[in-house]
Parts: C-alpha cells; sequence; structure tokens
C-alpha cells in the first residue's frame, strides 16, 4: 500500500491589478474590475484561444492538430494545462518543434484532462481521491480530490491563520493511493493542484486550469 503522495503545487498566481487614475487636483484613487464572474459567454475553445496572457496558445495548437475542437466544447469537465507544460514536456522529450512533438503523443495527452460529468467540482470534491473515467480511457486512469492549504495574515496586534482547499487532479500511476489490496512496490499518483477553478462556458464545460507547474502524464 503506498503511503506517501506527491504533490505538485501551482506557482503563485495571484494578480492584483490596481490602476492609479490622477485628477487635475492630483488626487489619487484605486479601481479594480470587480468580482469576476464564473460564467462565460464563449465557448471552452474560444475561451482558451482568447486569454489575454496567451497561457494557452500552443495548447491550442495541440487541439486543432488532433481534431478536438468538438471534444473540447462538448466535454463536461475540462481541466486544461497551459503552454508552461508543454514546454517542460518537450524539454523531458528533448524536441524543440511541435512537428517533431507530434510524431510523440497522441490525442490522449489531452483527452486524459477531460471528463463527461459536469459536476468535478471543488465544492463537490472530497479530501479523499475518488476515481472518475476520463476520455482516454484505461489508458490513463484519474481520480478528483481536494487539499486543505493556508496562509498566515500578519497584523497589528495579531497573525491569524486562514485555511482554504484547492482542487487536484490525481493521475493514477498504477492503482489509486491506498487501494485494499494495492501492491508494496505500486508508483506514488501524481497529484496536480489547479490555479483556477470552476469556469462555466457557454457550450456547458466546467473549466479547470491546471497549474502552471504540472507535470503532464506524456501519451
Amino acid at each position: 500500500m503506498k503511503k506517501i503522495s506527491k504533490y505538485i503545487f501551482p506557482a503563485a498566481m495571484g494578480l492584483i491589478l490596481l490602476t492609479g487614475l490622477f485628477s487635475c487636483k492630483k488626487e489619487s484613487y484605486l479601481t479594480d474590475g470587480g468580482t469576476a464572474s464564473v460564467n462565460s459567454s464563449l465557448s471552452t475553445y474560444d475561451y482558451l484561444k482568447g486569454n489575454k496572457y496567451h497561457y494557452f496558445d500552443t495548447v491550442i495548437l495541440l487541439i486543432d492538430h488532433f481534431n478536438l475542437k468538438d471534444s473540447v466544447n462538448k466535454a463536461g469537465t475540462f481541466f486544461a494545462f497551459t503552454d508552461f507544460s508543454v514546454n517542460s514536456m518537450m524539454k523531458v522529450l528533448g524536441v524543440t518543434k511541435l512537428d517533431d512533438l507530434y510524431g510523440i503523443i497522441s490525442s490522449q495527452l489531452l483527452t486524459q484532462y477531460m471528463f463527461t460529468d459536469t459536476s468535478l467540482t471543488l465544492a463537490k470534491a472530497t479530501t479523499t481521491p475518488v476515481q472518475v473515467a476520463n476520455w482516454a480511457g484505461n489508458t490513463a486512469l484519474s481520480a478528483i480530490d481536494k487539499i486543505q492549504l493556508s496562509y498566515q495574515e500578519y497584523l497589528t496586534n495579531s497573525a491569524p491563520i486562514f485555511t482554504y482547499y484547492t482542487l487536484q487532479y490525481v493521475q493514477i500511476n498504477g492503482v489509486l493511493d491506498n487501494s485494499p489490496g494495492a501492491p508494496g512496490n505500486d508508483p506514488v499518483d501524481t497529484y496536480i493542484s489547479c490555479q483556477t477553478t470552476g469556469i462555466h462556458t457557454a457550450t456547458g464545460t466546467t473549466l479547470h486550469v491546471l497549474a502552471n507547474s504540472a507535470q503532464l502524464n506524456i501519451l
């Protein structure tokens, strides 16, 4: 039985955008963009393609190469990875061109992160991994869970600790960790945290974004 776990935590992605507006009296004001909406008027594909930081430009090229645009839009849940993960994968494989990458990977590189179930959300996840069937089938077993994290806020007279949960995609290596009767040499599963969760696209997908540091299961 496996006794240890390997966690891949996301790079710090918190961005606070504050714009200072100065009037003729030189009075400064701080503005923000308001509360972000979890609902998008875009399809899943267009949402990724239109990312203003261009985090998914290469991912879109992979989707197009394997003709998976319709699959991306029809997926109940999609754990999208970013270009950072693609770049890391290419370094591991020792390739520098997408044409070379296409000869190594298959469409299952993407479909392993797609699910029919739309309810794979942070709100419904548990701290115990639950195996869920993805669109790559038995080629790449997966599960979903959440992990509790915390941070400390240093105030004038106190330093309270706040806890929160992060959704994780679990790449099952062999059998699910802590499964009854698991062989002693069963490899540890890979836990990949999400940096963004719960986006609802116009095509009905629950979209999550994996951490930039996510190590992809190369298929």
